[in-house]
């Protein structure tokens, strides 16, 4: 039993491997268009989003699930090095904005942005379960069919 133990905590120390958007799939962070009306449906309205992307698939270096501070199942998405500045002044003009995420054209969700980022983002407080935040980080990184929303 002691030895289970051991190599349990051992375990906790082995880093993460990052696992970045799977090609196929198309993750976009899209600043929201408050003064038009937009093909996109989200929680029954509809949204236009501003282009170009602030982040697309090729800018992320790895997804994964963590808990918010309440518990709940949140994503936690990592950029890459070459991103840092772009993103950073993009945001930082965009504070107080909403930005949606998408995953393959739909709309996962939509947040304000309360603050300049640069290399990590993370999304908590979706209409989503466990079982649904997971199986959509395992189609951002592994493609596949779409989870059902």
């Amino acid at each position: 039993m002691a030895w289970l133990a051991v190599m349990t905590l051992a375990g906790c120390d082995i880093p993460h491997k990052p696992r970045a958007p799977h090609a196929g799939v198309q993750v976009q962070m899209r600043l929201v268009d408050p003064q038009q009306q937009g093909t996109y449906h989200y929680q029954g309205r509809q949204l236009a989003l501003k282009e170009p992307p602030l982040v697309t698939s090729a800018d992320i270096i790895d997804v994964r699930i963590v808990k918010d501070t309440a518990g709940q199942p949140a994503m936690r998405f990592r950029m890459r090095e070459e991103t840092k500045d772009r993103l950073l002044a993009a945001t930082e003009a965009a504070v107080g904005q909403q930005m949606a995420v998408t995953v393959d054209q739909r709309v996962l969700t939509v947040a304000t942005v309360y603050g300049p980022f640069a290399e990590d983002m993370q999304i908590a407080g979706m209409v989503m379960t466990a079982d649904e935040v997971q199986a959509m980080v395992r189609h951002i990184t592994d493609g596949g069919p779409q989870p059902l929303r």
